[in-house]
């Protein structure tokens, strides 16, 4: 199955040259998420599959393993192509997102404050998924 990393941040490509001036190694992203690794279940829906270590979600305790993500900020996002889904969760540091969740047959909607992740952070959680989905002997 497909998987995302909603922690992960990107800059636009006219942002990556910068003078000396503006450049500083502690500049925060522009754009990052909320620190759930989501992948695809069978109907298409993005299902929470782990958490960057410390990030958002983790720290919340509002998200857990299993969470359909049924809406971000109010707009329909189930069964949506990631493509289509990644840039709403995206969005600058410190901003809030809401998330529709469905979990065991209830909806319920949380708050979430989008912060950098670490790369190490991320790709914990990344690879953590990735056991849970690709290995089930354990």
């Amino acid at each position: 199955p497909a998987m995302f990393d909603c922690a992960c941040f990107r800059n636009d490509s006219s942002n990556k040259v910068r003078n000396s001036s503006q450049n500083s190694s502690m500049q925060q992203p522009e754009e990052c998420g909320c620190g759930i690794v989501f992948g695809t279940d069978p109907s298409g829906s993005l299902v929470c599959r782990s958490f960057v270590p410390g990030g958002p979600a983790e720290a919340s305790g509002l998200v857990q393993v299993g969470d359909i993500l049924a809406s971000v900020d109010g707009c329909d996002v189930l069964r949506k192509p990631v493509a289509q889904v990644a840039p709403l969760l995206l969005g600058k540091t410190g901003s809030r997102v809401r998330l529709g969740l469905q979990r065991s047959g209830t909806y319920l909607v949380v708050e979430l404050e989008r912060r950098p992740s670490t790369p190490a952070g991320a790709l914990t959680a990344f690879m953590s998924a990735m056991g849970e989905n690709g290995n089930k002997s354990r």
